[in-house]
């Protein structure tokens, strides 16, 4: 083997593999964890557009997981929006939603693979006040 100022060129090219593991790694664990929380007053008939990342190459998918709770919003409309079909593009998806009764709810989102035993990325939630 050839010798680097006294490192073999096999220890480098490890030590690269583990640099590069590693920073993948923690790119993928800032992908897939967390929350976030916003906040909206609407006017009833008013409508609000929530813009949520995605990734559909992952498996992985944004869905409304208290809608039976919730009462003064509804959904409208829900689109997905890519600039590229290339698997490991990032996608958006559009929630639209339309504020229908007085009141005040959490709208809570889940971005998740959505099988049985499928991972459970980042979450989402929306304080709504319809005035």
């Amino acid at each position: 083997m050839k010798k680097i100022i006294g490192v073999t060129v096999r220890f480098l090219q490890m030590l690269v593999w583990v640099i590069l593991l590693a920073q993948l790694q923690t790119a993928c664990s800032k992908q897939t964890s967390g929350s976030e929380v916003d906040s909206h007053n609407l006017k009833i008939g008013q409508h609000i557009d929530v813009t949520l990342n995605s990734n559909p190459s992952t498996g992985y998918s944004w869905s409304w997981i208290n809608k039976a709770a919730v009462t003064t919003v509804d959904s409208v409309a829900a689109i997905s929006v890519g600039s590229s079909n290339a698997p490991g593009s990032s996608n958006q998806e559009i929630w639209r939603f339309k504020a229908v009764k007085a009141g005040t709810d959490s709208i809570k989102f889940r971005y998740a693979q959505p099988w049985v035993g499928g991972a459970v990325g980042e979450t989402r939630t929306l304080f709504i006040k319809v005035n």
